[in-house]
């Protein structure tokens, strides 16, 4: 029998040392890009670049999103008997995190983005237009959990905020920047790599920042999870 506790601390250090290896990747990727003719070298660098979807680190991001969506379930299972109000909010939060899940898998806000475009002029700091329907529902649900989230306790507060800041600022204003970039110089343009890095590597962390915030709350008010394996002959 072997037992697997999970602990707030070292998974976050396993979450960060994934990122931190997958941007390395990332920064060789783009030096062979800018460097190399070979299409076979293009080819592979493809399999790392943070701003091509299906890839590996497009795979990390949304199993990163989902351990989050589990972990929000979890806790939705923890308070369905004791409180009726944080299981619907701890449930929708797992949604929440599903549904980003398989937009990071799937590429939904480019097919959303592509529909709004028939509707406005996508240009300068709206150039990938998915941020305004996106801002607006990130708005909506910070109205709908704003006394769930008052409830919490304070540690956990500073951590959701943190977090949830770092990933804004990531996914939302340093795609602008780069929207703005990519429309004046083109999507091969050394600042316009330098924004996405950035923003990938935003978006990766502030997940990470989720994770050990949703396993920190599981220890405080729960205990730590622990996984049982047994084996039968």
């Amino acid at each position: 029998m072997w037992k697997i506790k999970i602990k707030a601390k070292k998974t976050a250090y396993f979450f960060l040392l994934i990122i931190i290896i997958l941007t390395l990747l990332h920064c060789i990727a783009l030096f062979l890009f800018f460097h190399s003719d070979n299409p076979r070298v293009l080819d592979f660098t493809l399999w790392f670049d943070l701003d091509t979807e299906r890839n590996i680190p497009s795979f990390y991001s949304a199993a990163a999103i989902l351990f989050c969506s589990l972990l929000s379930f979890l806790l939705a299972c923890f308070a369905k008997t004791t409180d009726k109000f944080h299981f619907i909010h701890w449930l929708g939060s797992s949604f929440i995190f599903l549904f980003l899940s398989i937009d990071e898998a799937c590429e939904l806000h480019e097919a959303i983005g592509d529909l709004v475009e028939k509707y406005i002029h996508a240009t300068g700091l709206i150039y990938f237009p998915w941020v305004l329907p996106y801002s607006i529902l990130a708005i909506l649900c910070a109205l709908l959990y704003l006394k769930f989230f008052l409830q919490l306790p304070s540690r956990t507060k500073r951590l959701f905020i943190v977090s949830g800041a770092i990933y804004f600022i990531g996914a939302v204003f340093f795609d602008m920047l780069g929207g703005r970039e990519a429309e004046l110089h083109g999507f091969d343009s050394v600042i316009y790599c330098l924004l996405y890095t950035v923003e990938e590597f935003l978006e990766m962390l502030g997940i990470v920042g989720m994770i050990y915030t949703l396993l920190d709350y599981i220890e405080e008010k729960y205990g730590s999870i622990v996984i049982t394996l047994q084996l039968e002959r």
